[in-house]
């Protein structure tokens, strides 16, 4: 995960669409505003645990947040490493 500052950085250009999807969809619904905003509680969650593989991850998240489909859980990683939050 990028630096604290980086990632409200990030937000700060999201919210002034500096920054959207890359996707035709994504575009259309403003993913980035809304489901896959990175202040959002699912995505903010995902930040704050830290490092590790996405399965690492994935099983520290159901252990503190509860249960989360894996599709899910790689869609709003896929964002998070889209959007530069992730690495």
């Amino acid at each position: 995960m990028v630096h604290p500052t980086e990632r409200y950085a990030i937000l700060q250009r999201i919210i002034r669409k500096e920054i959207v999807s890359e996707t035709a969809a994504g575009k259309a619904h403003e993913w980035w505003l809304r489901k896959h905003n990175p202040d959002q509680d699912i995505p903010k969650q995902i930040y704050l645990l830290g490092q590790g593989t996405i399965r690492e991850l994935f099983d520290t998240y159901t252990n503190q947040y509860g249960a989360i489909e894996w599709e899910e859980f790689i869609n709003y990683t896929r964002e998070l490493i889209k959007q530069n939050i992730m690495v």
